[in-house]
């Protein structure tokens, strides 16, 4: 096997490799995710919060409405009952009931938006635990699913790994670092073929002499286009 041939194996070892490692790091990412539970769980518990927080408000609106109701009818006996004869107590208690009566209405309209709010959330967080129960079945299963994939393509990948190396040991020290230098910078393509005259690489005719000089090589030489390693198919 010639040098241009042992580099163009070992590319389609490298790029395999490359395959494998973002099939492994995909799996990584996924197990991370654990399906996106995390952010499925902080969704619940806020809308759990915000289910109790809009309780707390209903019942605090309730509450004030409830004084506020027995206020009014308590302003209401004293400026009706004919108890008070004094004009300037009269009209501080008629400001006062009035005052009070506008708290109570806007009280009471209250009530209704804070109660569809706190339905509102219950509903939510109804349907977000469900969600998150079946969705934690389901991750349960891809979990060891994924887990197998892991072990898999990292056996995979570490087997096929030592084959790589051990084929890149038979090539010269200069062509490898070349190699290697050219398939980092050309995403993954360091060696391409020559076919009737035409560099597969850049799609660029060579000169009659860099043919020649191609056949003549021992092993690839690099294209004209600087992009990589050429060998003739």
């Amino acid at each position: 096997m010639t040098i241009a041939q042992s580099l163009l194996s070992l590319q389609s070892t490298d790029q395999t490799l490359a395959l494998r490692r973002r099939d492994f790091r995909e799996v990584e990412r996924e197990l991370k995710s654990e399906g996106g539970l995390p952010e499925l769980r902080e969704n619940c518990e806020k809308t759990k919060v915000r289910e109790l927080e809009s309780k707390v408000e209903t019942a605090r609106l309730e509450s004030e409405f409830a004084m506020l109701k027995e206020k009014v009818a308590e302003l209401e006996t004293r400026l009706y009952g004919g108890a008070i004869t004094n004009v300037r107590e009269l009209t501080a208690i008629e400001t006062e009931h009035s005052a009070a009566r506008r708290s109570l209405a806007q009280v009471e309209e209250s009530i209704a938006p804070a109660e569809v709010a706190a339905e509102h959330a219950r509903q939510q967080f109804e349907g977000l635990t469900n969600d998150l129960a079946e969705k934690e079945k389901l991750w349960q299963n891809r979990n060891v699913e994924l887990r197998q994939d892991l072990y898999r393509l990292g056996s995979e990948y570490n087997e096929m790994l030592e084959v790589r190396n051990a084929d890149a040991s038979g090539i010269p020290e200069d062509d490898l670092a070349r190699y290697t230098r050219l398939f980092r910078s050309n995403r993954g393509v360091a060696v391409v073929r020559v076919e009737r005259g035409v560099c597969q690489g850049c799609a660029v005719r060579l000169p009659v002499g860099e043919l020649t000089r191609l056949r003549n090589a021992d092993g690839p030489i690099p294209c004209s286009c600087g992009r990589a390693l050429l060998t003739e198919g």
